[in-house]
């Protein structure tokens, strides 16, 4: 991270501050779901049928300019599968040179073709790892899809790129923890692990049937262990503590979801998090500005908490908890 980004990300940080200490909102973390199109069909996942109106490039871009004088710092990008626009690696670019940390998380389809772009203008690349080749696939419904996500994580971290994985489990892939964790480790990345929704935008519909208490404990003390013993597991040990107390994960009303950081919708709609998205109407930037929808969210209605991993790094971290911070800060700056 250079000098002059260092400077500036302490400057929005000390403002951050501020606005907590006050009881303040500030949209310091957000989220910009480019597209919900997706050129995949996962077992799991549910996001493509929600493809509707998206913004244009200068929608975005202007939101982005907008939430900046706000006090954004950290801009993560997502789908669907945010590749399929052809302006995705535009729009990220804009958030750099706005001097924002900027992630990506994408199914490595169509990163490759990308990557030379990608490292000038990205800090972190998330690419989502189901497991070993047979599983990967299944979940995918894609064969070769194991083999590019592969390509993809060693050609990135050659160009320099900090890499991550994330696994969504299921009851077809609880057994391939450790199998990530080797794959990551392989390929210099952080692994992350998270349980499937029935419903990726209803949080009351919980988890599928097969993600219980008993197995999500055993999961939490897998992953502990695994962080123990030094293998990269992105978790903090808030969230593996936070996960083994499965169904009841925290309480929404509390989460900082909607206060330090939210998701922006293909269409402009500002909701704290996807999986409240159908729970109320909530705001449009592009009819009320971005900065006046975020600062009208408030928190999530009242629930259980998720089991989603960025959303609850992201509640820990602006929660105060100096584990969290830390993990976080060296996925993002660490070597």
């Amino acid at each position: 991270m250079s000098e002059a980004l260092t400077t500036l990300l302490g400057k929005r940080t000390l403002r951050l501050l501020a606005h907590r200490a006050q009881g303040r909102p500030l949209p310091y973390s957000i989220t910009f779901i480019l597209t919900h199109r997706c050129n995949f069909a996962c077992s799991y996942c549910d996001v493509p049928s929600a493809a509707g109106e998206e913004m244009s490039t200068g929608e975005y871009t202007s939101a982005i300019d907008e939430l900046c004088e706000a006090g954004l710092a950290r801009a993560s990008f997502s789908g669907g599968e945010a590749l399929l626009r052809r302006d995705a690696v535009s729009i990220i670019a804009h958030a750099k040179r706005r001097r924002l940390v900027t992630s990506l998380n994408t199914n490595a389809w169509l990163a490759e073709r990308h990557l030379d772009d990608l490292a000038r203008v990205l800090d972190v690349l998330v690419v989502s790892l189901d497991g070993p080749e047979r599983e990967h696939d299944l979940a995918r419904r894609q064969p070769g899809s194991y083999k590019r996500v592969v390509r993809v994580l060693e050609r990135a971290r050659a160009a320099g790129l900090k890499t991550a994985t994330i696994t969504v489990l299921t009851r077809d892939n609880l057994h391939v923890v450790d199998e990530v964790l080797d794959v990551s480790r392989r390929l210099g990345s952080f692994a992350y692990f998270q349980p499937a929704y029935l419903e990726c935008f209803e949080r009351d519909r919980g988890l599928q049937p097969e993600l219980g208490a008993r197995v999500l404990a055993d999961v939490a003390e897998r992953l502990a262990s695994s962080k123990r013993r030094g293998l990269p597991v992105g978790a903090s040990s808030a969230y593996i503590e936070r996960l083994g107390r499965a169904p009841h994960f925290g309480r929404c009303e509390r989460c900082n979801a909607g206060r330090y950081f939210a998701t922006v919708m293909p269409d402009g709609t500002l909701v704290p998090c996807h999986l409240t998205s159908r729970a109320r109407s909530w705001p449009n930037g592009r009819t009320m500005g971005f900065a006046a929808a975020f600062r009208s969210l408030g928190r999530p209605p009242s629930g259980d908490g998720c089991a989603i991993s960025p959303y609850q790094e992201a509640d820990l971290v602006f929660g105060g908890d100096l584990g969290a911070a830390r993990d976080a800060f060296a996925r993002f700056f660490g070597r």
